[in-house]
C-alpha cells in the first residue's frame, strides 16, 4: 500500500507533515475494512511519499507485493519529490 501525500509546491514547505499522523491511520483502517483481510504488519507493508504539486491531495495504492517495484520505477517520471530539493 502506497501514501504518496502531495503538496502544492507554490505554498511554504514548513506546511510538509511527519508520517507518524493520525490521518493514515484512519485512511489504512478504512480501507482495511472493505479491502484488506487484516491491516497487521505481517500481512500489509506501507509505503510513504511525498511530492510536490499543484495542489494539496493523498493518493492511495494498494497492490500486491510483486507489483510494488514496478510501481516505484514509474514513480520516478512523475512530480519531483520532496527529497530532491536541495
Amino acid at each position: 500500500m502506497s501514501f504518496p501525500f502531495h503538496f502544492e509546491r507554490n505554498l511554504s514547505l514548513h506546511r510538509v507533515r511527519d508520517y507518524d499522523n493520525l490521518e493514515f491511520k484512519q485512511i489504512l483502517d478504512t480501507i482495511a475494512a472493505y479491502v484488506l483481510v487484516d491491516d497487521t504488519g505481517l500481512l500489509c507493508d506501507s509505503y510513504h511519499t511525498t511530492e510536490l504539486g499543484t495542489h494539496d491531495h493523498t493518493i492511495v495504492s494498494i497492490m500486491d507485493c510483486e507489483a510494488f517495484p514496478g510501481w516505484i520505477k514509474s514513480r520516478q517520471k512523475c512530480i519531483r519529490t520532496i527529497s530532491e530539493i536541495s
